[in-house]
C-alpha cells in the first residue's frame, strides 16, 4: 500500500489553485513589487554612488537619520532590498530573508514616521507582510517547497 505525505490526498493537486490558496500570491506580488518599485532604482542609484562618485539622496537621509556610516550602509540596504525581493519572488529560504529584512523594514517605518513621509502606509504594509510571510513561510509554489526548505528536518515517524 503507498502511504501518502502531505495535508490531505483529497486536497486539490493543481498547482495553480494552490497558488491562490497559500502565500504564494502575497509573497510573489510583494518580491516583484519590492523590485521594481525600490530595488532596481536603489542599486543602479548605489552603482553611481560608488562607481561615478555621483550623489545619492538615501545618503543623505540615512546621515540625518543618525545612522553611522550611511555612505556604506545605503548600498547595503539597496542590495539587501534586492536580495529579498529575489528571494520572495523565488521562494527560495523565504523565512530567512524576511528575517533579514524585518530590521531593515522596522528601521524604515522609524524613520519615516519620524520625518513625517507620506510612505509610512506603504513601510506598515512590508512590515505586516513580513511577519506574515515570517510566520507561513513561502507557499506551495516555491524553491523551498520543491526541496524541502524549513519543513523541520527531522525525520519522519513511520506508523
Amino acid at each position: 500500500m503507498l502511504e501518502y505525505t502531505g495535508s490531505s490526498p483529497a486536497s486539490a493537486q493543481a498547482p495553480l489553485s494552490s497558488l491562490f490558496q497559500t502565500t504564494a500570491i502575497l509573497r510573489i506580488g510583494t518580491g516583484l513589487l519590492l523590485m521594481t518599485r525600490y530595488g532596481l532604482g536603489a542599486v543602479q542609484n548605489a552603482y553611481h554612488f560608488f562607481w561615478q562618485e555621483k550623489p545619492w539622496a538615501w545618503v543623505p537621509a540615512f546621515h540625518e537619520a543618525g545612522m553611522p556610516y550611511a555612505h556604506l550602509l545605503a548600498p547595503v540596504v539597496a542590495l539587501l532590498i534586492v536580495a529579498v525581493a529575489i528571494s520572495w519572488t523565488l521562494g527560495f529560504l523565504t523565512r530567512l530573508f524576511a528575517v533579514i529584512f524585518l530590521p531593515v523594514v522596522i528601521t524604515t517605518l522609524v524613520v519615516l514616521q519620524h520625518a513625517g513621509s507620506p510612505r509610512v502606509e506603504a513601510a506598515w504594509l512590508y512590515l505586516i507582510i513580513t511577519v506574515t510571510l515570517l510566520m507561513f513561510g513561502s507557499g506551495t509554489l516555491s524553491v523551498d517547497q520543491l526541496f524541502h526548505l524549513g519543513q523541520g528536518g527531522g525525520p519522519k515517524k513511520r506508523r
